[in-house]
């Protein structure tokens, strides 16, 4: 069943109140939809123990994200900090469509919510929600010790983003994040409550054993779009032109989100054949995809001006799309919680900025074939199907706490 947009009834409020055949019923909270919490909710799914809703305030693809979650319901938002998109959000919240989706938000009794942020609809929702409730920690912002005021991106978002992550980890009674356990250390408060690291993991579902090449070109897949230019991190684009001057293709997928910047991308890839623009896809078949190249790469270098403890404990999604991808994974040393994974299960290879020179030469150094064995063993580690048994625990004691 699908909930979008509709006036609130009281079948509605009983759908999101009472749990199908007796299972336990989770209602994700998502500012915006994303791929880390999807993975849970169909793993979760998959074992025929809970319902799952997605409760969302911007738009959803319902036909992929109906793979995950038994319901959804949906009032589109914006996310921008503008006049005009300030008396949009409140004509929209006012509205009888928007006063009934909260109608019915202050009306669910789940078994548990879990709610993404840091984000102003998180901080929002939090305060209208009865029961246990876990806060997902997509990043964790607190510890970043930049001054966000001198810097281009995020700005002073950075600290509206503070005051709400402080919000939904104090009303929370447990907190999940994706990065390495010692991050919530780098905190500048302690929190009281259950934590756990949670890594993003294998969708079995997503996993893929990589194509057989029909030549010895090498391709290189980044599973995202091109990145803009940003204070402290190293040009995207001159690591473009780095890389494809080895004659090595290099994949992207999706536009740029700066409009100015996505046409200087757009006229590097009309006059460099290595260089390669795909379109957005899916998760899925962005695996699918990427399962025909001959690496991942996570060609992200940040400079001094960010602490090194926040690098270290960094773990983008994007690495485990290259574990199902079954693809080795070229990652910056200075990320030191990915390096201990890919050294720990053989699955890759480190480089520093200075090494991206001599990229080709290091690559063709390479155990390639141990490698790819080795991905098939980590596969079947870090399937979710397995790592979830974890993650449940952590959910019954939160409840537990919460029925005291």
């Amino acid at each position: 069943m699908n909930v979008e947009n509709k006036d609130a009834t009281k079948k509605q409020i009983k759908d999101f109140h009472v749990s199908l055949n007796g299972k336990k019923q989770i209602i994700f909270i998502e500012p915006k939809v994303n791929i880390y919490s999807y993975r849970i909710a169909r793993t979760l799914k998959l074992t025929g123990k809970y319902e799952t809703v997605l409760v969302s305030f911007s738009k959803v693809d319902k036909q992929f994200f109906s793979e995950a979650y038994d319901k959804i319901f949906v009032l589109e938002l914006s996310h921008k900090i503008n006049f005009k998109d300030l008396s949009g959000f409140f004509r929209t919240v006012l509205s009888k469509k928007g006063r009934d989706f909260f109608k019915i938000m202050r009306k669910m009794r789940p078994w548990l919510f879990q709610l993404t942020g840091p984000d102003l609809f998180s901080a929002m929702a939090i305060f209208l929600l009865k029961g246990p409730k876990v806060y997902l920690a997509y990043d964790i912002w607190c510890a970043d010790n930049r001054n966000f005021l001198f810097t281009k991106n995020p700005g002073i978002k950075g600290y509206f983003q503070e005051f709400f992550e402080k919000i939904c980890f104090r009303m929370s009674k447990g907190a999940i994040h994706k990065t390495h356990p010692d991050e919530l250390k780098l905190m500048p408060y302690k929190l009281n409550t259950p934590t756990i690291s949670f890594v993003p993991g294998c969708l079995y579902e997503w996993t893929y054993s990589s194509v057989k090449k029909k030549n010895k070109e090498i391709h290189l897949g980044w599973a995202g779009w091109p990145l803009d230019e940003e204070d402290g991190r190293f040009s995207f684009l001159k690591v473009v032109k780095i890389i494809t001057s080895q004659k090595i293709h290099f994949h992207v997928f999706g536009p740029c989100i700066h409009e100015k910047e996505e046409r200087e991308f757009r006229r590097e890839a009309s006059k460099n054949k290595y260089f390669h623009i795909h379109e957005k896809m899916n998760p899925k078949g962005l695996n699918e995809k990427i399962a025909e190249y001959d690496y991942g790469i996570l060609p992200v270098f940040i400079d001094d001006s960010v602490d090194q403890k926040l690098l270290d404990a960094e773990m983008p999604q994007k690495f485990f799309n290259y574990i199902e991808a079954g693809i080795p994974i070229i990652v910056p040393k200075q990320k030191k919680f990915m390096m201990d994974i890919i050294k720990e299960n053989g699955i890759g290879f480190g480089i520093n900025l200075k090494d991206l020179e001599n990229l080709r030469e290091i690559i063709m150094k390479q155990d390639y074939g141990k490698m790819k064995r080795n991905l098939k063993k980590a596969q079947e580690k870090f399937d979710l199907r397995k790592m979830i048994k974890e993650l449940e625990k952590f959910y019954e004691v939160v409840v537990g706490m919460n029925k005291r």
